[in-house]
């Protein structure tokens, strides 16, 4: 009896064993591409199988990130690719997503309203929802709408494709629908994430404001491009596109940290005390941010 007993165990061990490599072939090169991504960015992978998707983590500077495969709720088959990033400079919540893109891939936008603007070659490309228009307005900089942009364009030979940024106190979340399995798409669709992050990060700092020329520059709790500290002391702006950095973080980056810059000059900001009624000398609270929806 007792050697039917080990049998069965080991006949079972073989069995979950057997279940499990043929899971992870499964996955085939989607399991690979994220595999390159966890490698690329120094994160951790997880496999995926039969009952699971593969998944990789990563850190950028202080904040953590998952990316992931999502499937969309019309049972069409297509694969989503979604990246959860924290941001803390994010206080509102948003939902910003290309023209074409599927009702479905998109979460409730029921408390949402129509954003308003001005910036044409944006509106021809994109709507934008959101519970507190002003903020939205403030957050979608320049450097933001171009990084939006990016992040629509790649990869796929360039061809844009569906997209939806969600923002929400805490989280940045972008999904986008995907094709090929490719490692070296899959990473330069985590890089221009993190570029986008990047960004909202700049736009959302209380009381930054960049100047090109010799003008003062306001670099109040704004932070580096690298290591998304605040910049308190020893700090240079990029020449090319003005984004700030501690002295050190940019030698140790050898340039700009800005995806897509490639800046090797800096110089040093002048400094120019708070002005006006848009500013307040409060200081902000750092609060965990909330699991995103």
């Amino acid at each position: 009896m007792a050697c039917v007993a080990s049998a069965l165990v080991l006949l079972t061990m073989l069995i979950v064993a057997a279940l499990a490599a043929a899971g992870r072939h499964a996955g085939g090169q989607w399991n690979e591409a994220f595999l390159h991504v966890a490698r690329r960015f120094k994160g951790v992978y997880y496999a995926g199988g039969w009952f699971s998707d593969p998944s990789a983590w990563i850190q950028h500077g202080e904040a953590q990130g998952r990316v992931t495969l999502w499937h969309i709720r019309t049972g069409s088959g297509n694969k989503c690719m979604q990246m959860t990033l924290q941001q803390r400079d994010v206080r509102a919540k948003c939902e910003i997503f290309s023209h074409d893109t599927r009702p479905s891939l998109l979460p409730p936008t029921r408390t949402l309203a129509r954003v308003e603007f001005d910036w044409e070659a944006f509106r021809q490309r994109w709507y934008v929802l959101a519970d507190d228009g002003d903020e939205i307005r403030h957050l979608l900089s320049d450097g933001v709408r171009l990084a939006i942009d990016q992040l629509w364009r790649s990869p796929c030979g360039g061809m844009p494709g569906e997209m939806t940024i969600s923002l929400s106190p805490g989280w940045l979340v972008v999904r986008k629908v995907w094709r090929l399995p490719r490692g070296v798409d899959l990473a330069q669709f985590v890089e221009r994430t993190c570029a986008l992050s990047d960004q909202i990060s700049l736009a959302g700092a209380a009381g930054i404001e960049f100047v090109v020329g010799e003008q003062p520059q306001l670099l109040d709790d704004a932070r580096c491009g690298v290591c998304l500290e605040n910049l308190a002391s020893d700090i240079v702006v990029c020449r090319r596109c003005n984004t700030p950095h501690h002295r050190e973080c940019w030698q140790y980056g050898g340039g700009c940290a800005t995806y897509g810059c490639g800046g090797r000059e800096c110089v040093a900001p002048g400094v120019a005390p708070l002005a006006g009624p848009h500013f307040s000398d409060e200081p902000r609270t750092a609060e965990r941010p909330l699991k995103p929806r």
